[in-house]
């Protein structure tokens, strides 16, 4: 589950890197999809994870970014798609 949890961190900072990008792929309906899976695939790994150690709270703190980031998103778009 460790190497599950490291693999969604480097997931979580490539994504990262594409939304201060503003790729249209991540933006794209599938790279949305991607990206809520990658989400809930890494408070999965957090709960799964028993051990009190750096790893557990990487992931806690990547997937709650990555939430963050969603919700901004989507904040974005409501606020630019209400523009006339």
């Amino acid at each position: 589950m460790k190497r599950l949890a490291w693999v969604l961190m480097l997931f979580h900072l490539f994504v990262s890197v594409l939304w201060l990008a503003n790729s249209p792929y991540l933006f794209s309906v599938l790279g949305m999809i991607i990206w809520f899976i990658a989400i809930v695939l890494g408070f999965i790994a957090y709960k799964q994870i028993k051990d009190k150690n750096m790893t557990r709270k990487l992931i806690l703190y990547s997937s709650s970014f990555m939430f963050f980031l969603l919700v901004v998103t989507s904040l974005i778009e409501i606020a630019i798609s209400s523009m006339p």
